[in-house]
């Protein structure tokens, strides 16, 4: 889409929740004319609502291309869909919901899984209102595929993924104990939702392998509020961990910046309602508002900029002295000229 960019920003600003994600599966690149003013399809969004166990597994799916079409939304839609192929939000998403490298070659189940992590940390999904990405569905034009790429190893490692799925998902053969679920660390769930919170919401129920074919919930989403003293990145039975799996590092970060806001720039630029009920006695987080009071300094340590300056100067003025006045020999003459004498002897 056109500027992309700057619609994918201002769908975001739209939702007015700081854990927005806008996905959804993308419309064929074929059909974008369709989706464009004058098209047939104009104010038309693909939105994925049948969460099924599709080829006798025991991971939830969704429906790829979407089963499912928004007409005309005024404003970003809450969903229980996240989709690899189109998802944006802010930076510290990937902080706090990484993609989980340790499960490969499960490109359908792990879009489910992935949104399991996301929305039990505290993070909500929407479909957005226009298409700003569209995807070629087209077969690869080599007519290769993943299926015939190192197979056995592919299948043993699918296997594998599967496993640490069914771990956090609390479901079939996998490891229930709080240990194996806390050593997955952060590609693990966390302890703003629930599971049985996320049964409701997406209609589907993980323990008996039951989709949400029958009610398929998709138009009556309610916001589920959560305990917002608990961070995005806390990981559910972390104390329990004996031994965690390899977390990411962000060598290039003084300190992960979460959720922080700069309150005054937030409201001087997005004219933002901060709001805070209290429910039960506890403190929540309401979509409507922008930002946290968990601030962590994200100031980056160092030395201050006229310190690196002079120390530069200093280092500037001992390179000329070093290299450039050494370059005169006790004669005087330049080196390029004394160099050319010698070349010239050797010859």
């Amino acid at each position: 889409t056109k500027n992309w960019d700057d619609v994918a920003k201002t769908e975001w600003l739209a939702t007015g929740n700081e854990f927005a994600i806008l996905s959804t599966v993308p419309a064929d690149v074929k059909d974008q004319k369709e989706y464009e003013s004058g098209g047939t399809k104009i104010g038309e969004v693909p939105r994925q609502c049948l969460v099924s166990y599709s080829g006798g597994g025991d991971i939830p799916t969704y429906q790829s291309p979407a089963d499912a079409t928004a007409m005309h939304l005024q404003k970003p839609l809450l969903s229980h869909a996240w989709s690899g192929a189109m998802s944006f939000a802010k930076c510290h998403f990937e902080e706090s919901v990484p993609y989980d490298s340790f499960a490969p070659y499960v490109m359908g189940a792990e879009q489910f899984t992935r949104f399991a992590r996301l929305w039990t940390r505290g993070y909500d999904v929407y479909t957005p209102t226009k298409n700003i990405v569209f995807h070629d569905y087209e077969p690869n034009p080599d007519g290769h595929n993943l299926k015939e790429w190192l197979k056995p190893r592919r299948n043993r490692f699918k296997k594998e993924s599967l496993q640490r799925f069914r771990t956090f998902l609390q479901i079939g053969d996998g490891d229930r104990s709080e240990k194996a679920q806390a050593n997955l660390g952060i590609y693990g769930l966390g302890k703003r939702r629930t599971l049985a919170q996320l049964n409701d919401f997406v209609g589907i129920d993980l323990s008996t392998h039951k989709g949400n074919r029958q009610n398929k919930k998709c138009l009556d989403h309610t916001w589920v509020p959560y305990d917002s003293k608990h961070l995005p990145v806390e990981n559910l039975f972390a104390n329990q961990a004996d031994d965690l799996d390899p977390q990411p590092e962000y060598p290039l970060r003084t300190d992960l910046v979460f959720y922080k806001q700069d309150d005054w720039q937030e409201e001087a630029s997005m004219n933002v309602d901060v709001m805070r009920l209290a429910v039960a006695g506890q403190e929540v987080f309401e979509p409507g508002m922008m930002g946290s009071t968990h601030h962590h300094n994200t100031t980056p340590r160092g030395p201050p900029t006229t310190a690196l300056f002079w120390m530069w100067i200093v280092g500037l003025i001992a390179w000329c002295i070093i290299f450039v006045a050494n370059s005169e020999g006790a004669s005087g003459q330049p080196a390029r000229k004394r160099k050319k004498k010698g070349l010239a002897k050797d010859v």
